[in-house]
């Protein structure tokens, strides 16, 4: 009995095995299946769907032509006979396509179409003109410099196109106007109108500015050289030279950022005080609805400054008016060098301080030299980086009997200075120095 069941359950285990391969074969059959008849599907596909070519028109009438002619094609049922569908976009095509008529209409071997066209009404004589936008100079001279040419370029793509076709191709002519300005006119948006009939017509290109525009330009002047309450002047001459370039778009002045900034140099090489300290502007811009001018303005052949001081931790030190005046000359090429006085009266006793110097720059606002002092008979090396509005400065003395004076500061606006001070002399040596410029 043990080994009946020992057979029946191998037997049993045989009938399995057999079960579980006849389902994995069929599945396998029916996948194979799927795709050879996918494939057999695949390669019985239908070739490309035909497409319009138009001929006798103008290449950006042409392709407004071919979309509408595509769409018409599409909806003809493909077995009838291309005498109808010739007849049928004829038809359409006259309807649709007002200032032509069908001469001919062609399909190949792969059932393509070309239509042939020509002008069914009268042909005008063709001009263009750039009307551009209420600007002043010399911002009208920059416009007028971007759009030179434009209207050249459109005028042979004009001829022969009656003034009816642009009822339907119009979105593609202000298409090709958008793409023969090109970069050159950023943020502003082109309106076309057509002037005249019948032998004579106009095409007019204007031009309104979009958003985001430019509202209003702030300047901050940094010197060390021009005393900062002269700078108010040369402010006021920048907001109302400036005024030109309100409401026109942001993006088309960041192309011009360039005559933008020629533009800040003229108006203040016309100032007199420019001038006659024989100044350069160096400006940085930064673009936007409110446009900042960064401008460092150095005279070439003065340096004025009037400060006076204060100080905190320091019972020895007593408020102080200082003036410093130099003779500025430039004896080599970027090689600038000054003779200068200062005279340094503090306030508690008024006993003057006079100071004779010369120092010259190896490199942009740093100055190097030496100075007599009528204070104690003393000469002293000195070296500094000059103050610039919104930066760090600092300046050194070493005397020739060994003592320090020197300071670290930071140029809060045109006129508030902070200084950490340190005078090896004073029974306090270190203490804060507050400094109005003037």
């Amino acid at each position: 009995m043990p080994k009946a069941t020992k057979n029946r359950g191998f037997t049993s285990g045989l009938v399995k095995c057999f079960r579980t391969r006849f389902f994995y074969r069929l599945l396998f059959g029916v996948a194979l299946t799927i795709v050879a008849t996918l494939f057999f599907l695949l390669s019985q596909a239908a070739p490309g769907e035909a497409s319009v070519r138009v001929i006798g028109m103008n290449s950006w009438l042409a392709s407004a032509a071919e979309r509408s002619l595509n769409a018409v094609l599409e909806h003809i049922p493909k077995n009838e006979t291309d005498e109808n569908k010739g007849q049928l976009v004829e038809v359409v095509a006259n309807r649709l396509l007002t200032g032509y008529s069908v001469e001919d209409v062609r399909f190949d071997a792969n059932g393509d179409v070309s239509v042939k066209f020509k002008v069914s009404s009268n042909e005008p004589e063709w001009d263009t003109a750039i009307i551009s936008p209420n600007l002043s100079p010399p911002v009208d001279a920059w416009f007028a410099s971007d759009t030179a040419g434009i209207a050249e370029k459109l005028r042979p793509q004009m001829r022969g196109t009656p003034i009816e076709a642009l009822s339907w191709g119009d979105a593609d002519l202000k298409r090709t106007v958008e793409e023969l300005c090109g970069e050159r006119l950023p943020g502003w948006r082109i309106s076309l109108m057509v002037r005249g009939t019948g032998s004579a017509a106009i095409l007019e290109i204007s031009f309104v500015p979009e958003q985001p525009l430019t509202l209003a330009v702030t300047s901050t002047i940094s010197s060390t050289s021009i005393p900062a309450m002269l700078h108010s002047n040369l402010r006021d001459a920048l907001l109302a030279g400036f005024a030109p370039v309100i409401g026109v778009p942001v993006a088309w002045m960041e192309r011009h950022s360039a005559d933008f900034v020629e533009m800040g140099r003229a108006i203040l090489e016309d100032e007199s005080l420019v001038e006659h300290a024989k100044a350069s502007p160096e400006m940085n811009v930064k673009m936007g609805p409110v446009t900042d001018v960064q401008i460092d303005l150095e005279s070439r052949r003065y340096a004025a400054w009037v400060w006076m001081a204060v100080y905190a931790g320091a019972d020895d030190k007593y408020p102080e008016v200082g003036v410093h005046f130099g003779r500025r000359a430039q004896i080599f090429p970027r090689w600038d060098m000054e003779l200068y006085t200062e005279l340094i009266v503090p306030l508690d006793d008024f006993s003057i301080e006079a100071r004779l110097g010369m120092r010259w720059s190896p490199w942009r606002n740093v100055w190097l030299g030496g100075e007599w002092s009528d204070a104690g008979d003393v000469w002293w090396a000195r070296a500094s980086l000059d103050s610039r509005l919104r930066r760090p400065y600092g300046w050194i003395r070493y005397s020739e009997e060994g003592d320090a004076n020197a300071a670290v500061g930071y140029r809060i606006n045109d006129f508030i200075s902070v200084e950490v001070h340190y005078d090896s002399r004073s029974d306090s040596p270190w203490n804060v120095r507050a400094l109005v410029n003037l």
